[in-house]
């Protein structure tokens, strides 16, 4: 058992299920709302008017989450993860009652960027605290729980805006998260209890300001990147983003408690982890965020049903993360788990490339089946695998910088996707739209549309314009077919080790009642 940790109390199982469901209360809250806005930004953004300024609204969020989750971690690993995830929890609750009471689209943006600080801290703490309370051996059953609950949440967000959008106003998408916010503060302030002997360090403030820089010019230039990269904005911001980066190493490398402790990266288990989980971010962040463009543009469903027919993706994540745990418990061996997920997210990946606009729905279920089993059994493995391997005193950020890159891995995947997509989509019109289809000077583009007004076009040229949507989701996925592959093979080089009796805090396992 560490130094630094005193003995955990050993709770009964009823209390486990206490805290763990109140963590999972605000997990859902934190992955929901990265989500949850897309398919209320038309309305918002009628209501608040700064249309030109909407995508901030998400961009805000993911920008302050991703640089909140690792420093965050941090602190959690120095001074106790209790007093930081109820601090999490209360900034992500105002910044939810901020959201709510938005008045302007620049209101908004703000408030969503403090939703973020605390949606960052919430994912990064509530792995770093199941760690703290229950064995490598037995974390399986809970965390791959927790991370299909995590994941199907992200996932069933644009399905929970559509239908708030449709019954209530637009405030209710934040309010709502008030009240069982404070449900979840109050039976973790109840009743979680870990232990912590506060050390004397100094905080690596510009370790902080460094890793701060890198993340939002890396976030900024990835966002500015989906309207073109060959740009003097984005030039800048990937300088500004490298620059920061190899001073942030150094100043690491000196740092007396330093924000990341590079030595992790050292571990080939931990950077195997870590590709991972960034591609497995890639995957669940980034290609299948183009389905619903799919299914609301070329197959003209409503947003509400959009979200339903999302529905098998989520019922992949919830077996690969929920069954995957339980095979890992069953046999205490993890490396086959993502290889198996894997193997089923390639085979649906390489069917979903082939896409045409005439296939029924049914067609697509199995592939988003095994799609969403890759990602859940990734998402298990590799958080499961890290925490078993590093030492319990940077538990917190070795989790946080998990977290960090499948976020970043994401982001990079919706740009790169995303300009593959619209190249793609743009190339279709411009070949195969008849002659004398569009006014003269009007672009392409302006074709696409909300899903009514592309079923309202004349015939040929509607299905000219969802032919080439099609063939952009269809090249999306055959993109991401070779990132699967490379996934497949870290899976397969994955290290084994013997996972661990003992948690992170030095408890045995949970007392009966």
């Amino acid at each position: 058992m560490n130094a630094n940790l005193g003995e955990a109390p050993a709770y009964t199982q009823r209390q486990l299920w206490i805290i763990l469901g109140s963590l999972m209360l605000g997990t859902v809250l934190a992955a929901i709302d990265t989500s949850i806005v897309s398919t209320a930004l038309p309305t918002i953004a009628g209501k608040l008017g700064g249309f030109d300024h909407f995508a901030w609204v998400t961009t805000s969020y993911i920008l302050t989450s991703t640089i909140a989750t690792p420093i965050l971690g941090k602190l959690g690993d120095l001074y106790g993860r209790r007093r930081l995830i109820l601090s999490a929890i209360a900034i992500f609750t105002i910044g939810s009652l901020l959201c709510g009471l938005a008045q302007t689209m620049n209101q908004l943006i703000a408030a969503r960027g403090v939703q973020g600080i605390g949606g960052g801290g919430i994912q990064a703490l509530t792995f770093a605290i199941l760690g703290d309370l229950v064995s490598p051996r037995e974390r399986g059953r809970y965390m791959g729980l927790y991370t299909g609950i995590f994941a199907a949440a992200a996932v069933i967000g644009p399905l929970i805006g559509g239908w708030m959008i449709d019954h209530f106003a637009w405030p209710w998408i934040f309010l709502v998260n008030v009240p069982v916010a404070i449900v979840a503060m109050t039976a973790i302030s109840k009743t979680l209890r870990i232990p912590h002997v506060p050390r004397k360090v100094r905080i690596d403030f510009l370790g902080a300001l460094l890793l701060s820089g890198f993340l939002a010019s890396l976030v900024f230039a990835l966002e500015q990147g989906r309207t073109g990269w060959v740009r003097k904005p984005v030039f800048v911001l990937l300088g500004f983003a490298a620059a920061s980066f190899f001073a942030f190493v150094r100043q690491e490398r000196r740092a007396e408690e330093p924000i990341v402790p590079l030595h992790l990266f050292r571990m080939r288990l931990f950077t195997t982890a870590c590709a991972m989980g960034g591609i497995a971010g890639a995957i669940s962040y980034g290609a299948t965020a183009f389905l619903p463009l799919q299914f609301q543009d070329a197959n003209f469903v409503r947003p509400t049903q959009a979200g339903l027919y999302l529905t098998p993706l989520m019922v992949g994540i919830m077996i690969g993360s929920a069954y995957g745990g339980k095979l890992i418990v069953r046999t205490g061996r993890y490396r086959f788990v993502p290889v198996i997920g894997l193997g089923c997210s390639i085979a649906g990946m390489i069917v979903l490339s082939q896409l045409a606009a005439s296939w029924p729905y049914w067609v697509l279920i199995l592939p988003m089946v095994g799609i969403g089993m890759g990602n859940g059994a990734t998402f298990t493995t590799t958080s499961i695998a890290t925490q078993n391997a590093i030492d319990p005193k940077v538990l917190g950020i070795g989790t946080a910088t998990l977290t960090s890159i499948r976020t970043l891995g994401g982001s990079l995947a919706l740009a790169a996707f995303g300009a593959l997509y619209t190249s793609t989509v743009t190339d279709g019109l411009h070949r195969n739209l008849p002659a004398g289809a569009l006014p003269a000077g009007k672009p392409v583009s302006s074709l696409i549309r909300e899903p009514s007004t592309i079923q309202a076009l004349p015939i040929g040229v509607r299905d000219v314009v969802v032919r080439s949507i099609t063939s952009g989701t269809g090249r999306v996925f055959l993109l991401a077919v070779p990132v699967v592959v490379i996934g497949f093979a870290l899976a397969l080089s994955l290290e084994e080790r013997p996972l661990r009796t003992t948690t992170g805090a030095g408890a045995g396992p949970a007392a009966p009642e």
